[in-house]
């Protein structure tokens, strides 16, 4: 009997917890991801002293089933608790603490999270989609990737709509989906308050982490929605020194604070999502998952994928998406 095959755009983590189970489940699973390396917005950068992220600061579930598999990861290794307060307020107002509970923080890399969630399945990096068709995916270099029993979707919907001039019944459903960017910096600085977690009460900057395995000092900083959305076109040199000075301003920071790395998440936050786990088009055996269908957050891209995957096996050659 031959195996059924699925082709996955985006290495994310709905896009791999789908690709993931898929091929626990034996299907040959193909997973296209236009970067160097899986991970989206869990994806890391390297510095001269470990690893920092850009992304997700946290990873929190609110319910089974992403409660079991952060409770293996913890078992794994690979996550902590997020221990003690948060501090929340500015430098010229006043501090407070704010507990966080239920947040992880990951002990490795996490990128290696989601790629760990894609098991079995074949990663292909560097490899753009620019069309999908019914059971076909078309690369950037002309490739034709054909014969799938089912294509799978996982990026945000502004880089979906594109590909998707074959399939109106999908395009049309994303056609006015919009997300809310955020800019996020790693910036380095001495002095300021003693913390792990900042939570900013201003309309510039949302929250700051420590990121310990990067060296002394280093923290991950993320702008308010309102911030990209002014800067959005900006340089990042510009967005860079704009962030910089409101950093230092909040803090009461007397040293300059170093920035040294910058990146738009254009798509960060869906301002709403369609609902359910998945989007399908049966006929044509296409699928779109991820938190633009199902909801905004870590927990809820990986349940789509999940969701998706597990309806697919026990549909069998019926395919009932």
């Amino acid at each position: 009997m031959a195996r059924h095959r699925a082709g996955i755009v985006g290495a994310g983590i709905a896009g791999a917890s789908c690709a993931g189970t898929l091929a626990a489940a034996g299907w040959e699973v193909d997973v296209f991801e236009k970067e160097n390396g899986a991970g989206g917005r869990l994806s890391s950068l390297r510095t001269e002293q470990g690893w920092a992220t850009l992304g997700s600061p946290f990873i929190s579930a609110r319910r089974d089933p992403f409660r079991s598999q952060l409770r293996d990861w913890v078992r794994q290794g690979w996550l902590v608790p997020v221990r003690g307060d948060v501090l929340q307020g500015r430098a010229n107002l006043s501090w407070s603490q704010a507990p966080l509970q239920n947040h992880y923080r990951p002990t490795i890399e996490p990128s290696q999270l989601v790629r760990q969630l894609l098991g079995e399945a074949r990663l292909h990096t560097e490899a753009r989609v620019v069309t999908l068709r019914p059971r076909t995916i078309i690369l950037e270099d002309g490739q034709v990737r054909g014969d799938y029993d089912c294509i799978v979707c996982s990026v945000p919907a502004p880089q979906a709509v594109p590909m998707l001039d074959a399939l109106p019944l999908l395009r049309e459903r994303l056609a006015g989906m919009r997300y809310r960017p955020i800019w996020s910096f790693l910036m380095r600085w001495e002095g300021g308050p003693a913390a792990d977690v900042i939570k900013f009460d201003d309309h510039l900057l949302d929250l700051a982490v420590r990121q310990t395995a990067g060296g002394p000092g280093l923290w991950a900083v993320h702008s308010s929605h309102e911030f990209a959305e002014t800067y959005l076109e900006a340089s990042v040199e510009e967005a860079g020194t704009r962030a910089a000075s409101a950093l230092m301003g909040l803090l009461g920071l007397p040293w300059p604070v170093e920035v040294e790395a910058t990146h738009l998440w254009r798509h960060a936050q869906p301002e709403a999502s369609i609902g359910g786990f998945w989007l399908g088009d049966r006929e044509n055996r296409v699928a779109l998952i991820g938190d633009g269908i199902a909801g905004a957050g870590v927990e809820r891209a990986w349940e789509s994928g999940v969701r998706l995957a597990q309806a697919l096996v026990q549909a069998k050659s019926e395919l009932a998406i």
